[in-house]
């Protein structure tokens, strides 16, 4: 009996150490992952060869979100601007907003294009939008966030020349 009971608690000490050396992994692995920052990468919006850098739509595969929706025109959005923005994955939705206030607002999951914006214009084929770096770097205010269906302004011929796109319309 004596020797059934020694092995009992032999047993028992090797599972709580089993269970235990998982556990201390797992919440090891978890503690890092709350606090790891996401590695940084670049983003150079090109504003002299057509922002090529700056398609949002091309922009959302490097974001952590991939559900993030981009909403009001957003998917459709270039934007130009002759400084890079330094970030990392988890938060470019959230520092290119804050980067461009006067083109995008960013809420959880969403980023919207400000339709009503200044900084944000047509491009001549009218399939996608410029928003202008150097200009949206002050937020314009809540109306012009506007509403899904107002018109954007075309872009005029000198901001196109600026940014390297066509001016013939």
């Amino acid at each position: 009996m004596a020797r059934l009971k020694k092995n009992g608690w032999a047993l028992l000490l090797f599972v709580v150490g089993v269970v235990a050396t998982i556990w201390v992994t797992d919440v090891y692995g978890w503690l890092v992952g709350q606090f790891e920052r996401s590695s940084p990468f670049k983003i150079d919006f090109q504003a002299t060869r057509r922002c090529s850098g700056g398609e949002l739509i091309d922009l959302r595969r490097h974001f952590a979100d991939q559900s993030l929706k981009l909403e009001w025109g957003a998917d459709r959005l270039i934007i130009c601007d002759p400084d890079a923005l330094q970030t990392n994955v988890a938060d470019a939705p959230r520092d290119i907003a804050n980067a461009f206030p006067g083109c995008l607002n960013y809420r959880t999951g969403v980023l919207q294009m400000l339709r009503s914006s200044d900084t944000v214009c047509a491009l001549p084929s009218g399939d996608s939008y410029i928003c202008d770096g150097e200009a949206a770097a002050i937020y314009p205010g809540s109306s012009a966030l506007g509403a899904e269906t107002n018109a954007i302004a075309p872009c005029t011929d000198q901001l196109l020349t600026q940014f390297g796109f066509d001016t013939t319309r």
